[in-house]
C-alpha cells in the first residue's frame, strides 16, 4: 500500500505520538483483510498502527476496543490494549477510513504443525476471553452463526438450482481452479445433509456474548511456549462461545482433520462448556468447512476480486481443501442420529 512517512505522521500525532519520538516505522505485511499495519517505535514504547479495512464501522471498532480493555483491567494483560487521542477516542478517522495504535505484542506466532502446548496457550487464551465477560452483557438466544449459514447455504443452493455455476474460466488465478472445482463439488454433495443439521439447531438457545470470531494463530504470540500475545478482535460479533472454539480448532487442524479431544479439553479448563455449545462448535465446523470454499469462488470468480499477497490466498485454500478431503467422516454428521 502506497502511504508514505507524511501521511501517518499527522495520524500519530492525534495518538499523541510527535515525530521526534519516533526512533523507526517499518512497514509490516498484510494479510487478506484489507487492514495495513506498520510498526512504531519510540523512544519509550512499541505500537502497532493499523489501517482498517473499509467495511469497519466506528460502533464496531469501539465495541472491540471496550471488550479489551475491559478485559484488560481484569487481569487479561496478554491482550493488546490501544492508545486513545487527545480527545480520549481510541480511533482517528480520515478521510472516511479508520485507524487504531495498538500496544506491540512481543514474541513469535506459532507455526504449523502446532505443537500441543502452543495449542493449548491458544484455546485458553479464548476461553478466558469469554470466562472475563462483562456482567451483564449477555442474552439467550439463537445462534447468529447458524442463521447466516443457512442463508448462504440457501444463497447457493438457490443458484445450483436455477443453472450451472459460474465458470471457473473467469478466475485470474487458473492455478486455484481444481480447487475451487472441488469447493463447488463437495457443496453439491453434502449441501442436502448440511441443511438439516444446520436447521435442527435453528431454534436451539445458547449464551450469547462478544465473540474473537476470527481467532487465528497468526494473532497468537508466544516467547517459547509462553503465551505473550492476542490482538485483532476487528472481526468480533455476538455469538456462543462455540463459534470461537470451531474457528480456533480448524485453524489448527492437522492433515485435516479437528483434535477435538484437545480443543474441548483445554477451553474447559477456563470455561466449561455445556454438551449442546460442543455439539454447536462441531456443526459450525462443518458449515463452514462446506461454505467458506463458496466465499472464496464469490471473491475469485463472481467478483473478480484481486489480492496483493497470492501465497496467503494459497494456503487458505489448501486449507479448507484438506478439510474438504476429510468432510465425510467429520463428527457433526452423527450428531443426533
Amino acid at each position: 500500500m502506497s502511504i508514505n512517512y507524511p501521511v501517518l505522521m499527522p495520524i500519530l500525532a492525534e495518538f499523541e505520538i510527535q515525530p521526534h519520538a519516533i526512533r523507526d516505522l517499518v512497514d509490516c505485511e498484510g494479510g487478506l483483510s484489507g487492514a495495513h499495519t506498520w510498526r512504531v517505535d519510540t523512544d519509550q514504547n512499541r505500537f502497532c498502527l493499523k489501517l482498517m479495512p473499509p467495511d469497519v464501522s466506528v460502533n464496531r471498532l469501539q465495541a472491540a476496543h471496550h471488550a479489551a480493555d475491559q478485559r484488560r483491567q481484569k487481569g487479561m494483560h496478554y491482550l493488546a490494549g490501544y492508545q486513545a487521542t487527545a480527545a480520549g477516542q481510541t480511533y482517528v478517522e480520515s478521510d472516511g477510513r479508520l485507524w487504531e495504535l495498538q500496544t506491540w505484542m512481543d514474541g513469535q506466532p506459532p507455526t504449523a504443525p502446532f505443537t500441543y502446548p502452543h495449542q493449548r496457550g491458544m484455546f485458553q487464551a479464548i476461553a478466558e476471553f469469554h470466562a472475563l465477560h462483562e456482567s451483564p452483557p449477555r442474552e439467550t438466544a439463537p445462534s447468529p452463526g447458524i442463521r447466516t449459514r443457512l442463508n448462504l447455504l440457501d444463497k447457493w443452493r438457490d443458484a445450483y438450482a436455477q443453472g450451472p455455476f459460474p465458470s471457473l474460466n473467469g478466475c485470474g488465478h487458473p492455478q486455484w481452479n481444481s480447487t475451487l472445482a472441488q469447493f463447488l463439488d463437495s457443496f453439491v454433495r453434502y449441501h442436502a445433509r448440511l441443511g438439516p443439521l444446520l436447521s435442527s439447531l435453528a431454534h436451539e438457545t445458547y449464551l450469547l456474548e462478544d465473540c474473537i470470531a476470527d481467532p487465528r494463530p497468526d494473532n497468537f504470540r508466544f516467547a517459547g511456549y509462553q503465551l505473550t500475545g492476542l490482538f485483532d478482535l476487528g472481526s468480533m460479533r455476538w455469538d456462543n462461545i462455540a463459534l470461537d472454539v470451531a474457528r480456533l480448532a480448524s485453524e489448527v487442524s492437522e492433515d485435516g482433520e479437528v483434535d477435538w479431544d484437545t480443543a474441548m479439553t483445554e477451553v474447559n479448563k477456563l470455561r466449561p462448556l455445556t454438551p449442546s455449545e460442543e455439539r454447536l462448535a462441531m456443526v459450525l465446523d462443518a458449515a463452514n468447512v462446506l461454505l467458506t470454499g463458496l466465499n472464496w469462488v464469490q471473491w475469485l470468480v463472481v467478483d473478480g476480486i484481486t489480492f496483493a499477497n497470492c501465497d496467503h490466498v494459497s494456503y487458505r485454500l489448501a486449507h479448507i481443501s484438506a478439510r474438504l478431503e476429510k468432510i465425510d467422516r467429520h463428527p457433526a454428521w452423527s450428531l443426533g442420529s
